[in-house]
């Protein structure tokens, strides 16, 4: 892994080394398979020929700091758009609210970002991605690291799908899909029901306020967050939609809404008619669809009952979760969505699924409109902390013991105690004096050498 480490601070006078950046390079530099470059504090004008050398790596942490009277030079992702970026963000004093923290990240593109929050020379330390995922938190900048390098070795590799423009005219087969059953020669005997496309720009704006409402933003937050589709049949429309990613299909065309466009807006003109010939993904005119595009098409191709769908980022109540935090657009999450469905519907030929996507979101999937129309939605925790399927506790023996865990794990001790005391609640009993009233806790109490969970948090 070649990674380029950039901070401290640039100015016209020479700049300052940082001394956590120093610290952070002597940490990267022991780990193996690590090939690292650190600019640390320079003039400002030798910013502009750093910038300039980060698509020679697969990784840059970009934590230059400048003057706030200088332009700023952070544009990673546009001089390397497949390098992955790692930002920072300080916020002594809770200046930031965190969906502050998540909108700042997916400005820059950022694939995680590091939270630094000084307190008499000690530094709180969060790691998080553009999802509001934390993947570590506490004060250990050496376990900080640990934690961000495996996520970035995953992150490595996960494929993607490019799309393809093709020469296929757009307007004409976006007037022949909207026109097709308002003209003589394609209309059926059948009592076909059509979605019209009043309906379904209507359903699209409707699903879009609906997780902003859920999700709840920070404040000029414009991104949607969430995306929806659907496709037809060759009698029947077909249709997907949401305040994220909406597309529906009509013969071999799905249609996609068109990347980055706000679903409260939405209109016939920003959908992009895609299809999926040969295992690639071709698009018609001049906007490209939505980055889950080749994730759909291929649960279209392997899901044939299924004529609607909706992507959100919120969860949805009651629906199983699949076991891995996977990226917007990364094709892995089609066999990890695929395998739900066989563990938990043992079928790929049912009407209806409802899935959640561990660290992401969720996916709704139905043969008709009605089955989507009524998705008990709830809000992700922000930030998300994925607590691992294998957790031990058998060597917790004390809240020494909890702490040294929870930063193992880089999960907050307050968390961590709150999932074991879940677990040992289920049914369990106190197990000094067999008390069910008692909730177990982590030390044993006055009556039978278990002190309560009460006791433990106070101190």
């Amino acid at each position: 892994m070649r990674i380029l480490l950039v901070g401290g601070t640039f100015d016209n006078e020479g700049g300052r080394m940082s001394g956590i950046v120093n610290k952070m390079y002597g940490i990267l530099s022991t780990m193996p398979g690590i090939e690292l470059v650190m600019f640390n504090g320079n003039y400002y004008s030798k910013l502009e020929s750093i910038l300039d050398e980060v698509k020679n790596y697969d990784v840059v942490f970009w934590m230059a700091n400048v003057p706030n009277d200088y332009p700023k030079i952070r544009e990673v992702k546009v001089v390397a758009p497949h390098v992955l970026l790692v930002s920072s963000k300080r916020n002594d004093n809770g200046k930031y609210s965190f969906l502050e923290l998540v909108n700042h990240a997916l400005c820059l593109k950022a694939n995680l970002t590091i939270e630094f929050i000084k307190h008499d020379d000690i530094y709180y330390l969060r790691a998080f991605d553009p999802l509001g995922t934390l993947w570590y938190e506490g004060m250990n900048l050496i376990s900080l690291l640990h934690k961000i390098i495996d996520r970035l070795n995953f992150l490595l590799l996960i494929t993607r799908q490019p799309t393809i423009r093709t020469a296929d005219d757009k307007d004409i087969i976006m007037n022949w899909y909207f026109d097709r059953y308002k003209k003589q020669e394609y209309k059926s005997e059948e009592n076909v029901n059509v979605l019209y496309q009043e309906e379904f720009i209507s359903l699209v704006k409707s699903y879009a306020e609906r997780f902003h409402e859920i999700m709840t933003p920070a404040k000029n937050v414009s991104r949607f967050l969430g995306n929806a589709s659907f496709r037809p049949d060759c009698t029947l429309t077909n249709f997907r939609c949401t305040k994220g990613f909406p597309s529906f299909r009509s013969d071999k065309y799905i249609f996609v809404s068109q990347r980055n466009v706000n679903k409260a807006f939405i209109s016939a003109e920003n959908f992009v008619p895609t299809y999926l010939l040969n295992e690639k993904v071709y698009y018609c005119g001049d906007t490209k669809p939505s980055v889950d595009t080749p994730i759909q098409l291929r649960l279209y191709d392997k899901l044939l009952n299924i004529n609607y769908m909706i992507h959100s980022h919120c969860y949805i109540k009651g629906a199983p979760y699949t076991s891995t935090a996977i990226p917007c657009g990364a094709m892995e999450e089609v066999n990890e969505i695929l395998q739900v469905i066989d563990n938990i519907y043992k079928s790929r030929h049912e009407d209806f699924y409802i899935v959640n996507l561990i660290g992401h979101g969720s996916i709704c999937m139905g043969a008709n409109i009605q089955l989507i129309s009524e998705i008990k939605y709830k809000g992700r925790n922000m930030p998300e902390t994925i607590i691992p399927n294998d957790l031990d506790f058998s060597d917790v023996q004390t809240d020494s013991d909890m702490e040294d865990l929870a930063d193992k794990l880089g999960i907050s001790t307050e968390i961590l105690c709150d999932e074991f005391y879940e677990l040992k609640a289920k049914g369990t009993p106190c197990e000094g004096c067999k008390n069910y009233v008692f909730y177990p806790s982590l030390l044993p109490c006055n009556n039978c050498s278990r002190i309560s969970k009460d006791w433990y948090q106070k101190k």
